[in-house]
């Protein structure tokens, strides 16, 4: 049942539980992209939610007809100016099932290069990060924004051989 529509999400109850689901998609991807010289690319980002910057793999809600797959390009691109040869569906999660129906598709993306200066769209004010994988714990441990809990999942998925 239906408790809330706002001009983005929705808020159901069913069977006692409330959760909120996106008005405009139900999915999201999560890019793992690695450049030749083994650096990790992430994002940084003021997230209004958390009223904090949040450190994050590149990402976007998979909208309309667009695949996953474009979307997890598309993104990647948007997001950081770089861009790749190809994608890979490596899993799918959700991302707090306690509290939204969403679930996040991650991708690798392979043949990493940059192409642009990335930054986002529209409002949103990226910041672009390419951290070496050999010291992606220490930079994440000195780092005073929050760390989005599916870098951890990206950095397993970075750690295996393509």
């Amino acid at each position: 049942m239906k408790i809330f529509e706002g001009k983005h999400v929705v808020v159901f109850e069913r069977n006692g539980w409330e959760f909120v689901e996106r008005k405009n998609a139900k999915e999201a991807v999560a890019i793992i992209a690695v450049t030749d010289d083994r650096q990790i690319i992430l994002t940084e980002q003021f997230r209004e939610p958390v009223q904090y910057r949040v450190v994050d793999l590149p990402a976007g809600l998979i909208d309309g007809d667009e695949s996953a797959e474009d979307t997890a390009r598309r993104e990647l691109e948007e997001e950081t100016g770089f861009t790749c040869n190809s994608v890979r569906r490596l899993a799918a999660s959700p991302t707090s099932p306690g509290i939204t129906s969403e679930v996040v598709r991650f991708y690798r993306a392979e043949g990493v290069r940059r192409v642009g200066k990335g930054g986002g769209v529209g409002s949103e004010k990226i910041e672009v990060h390419t951290v070496p994988l050999t010291d992606i714990r220490k930079w994440l441990a000195s780092r005073k924004e929050l760390v989005d809990v599916k870098i951890w999942a990206g950095l397993y998925f970075a750690s295996q051989s393509t």
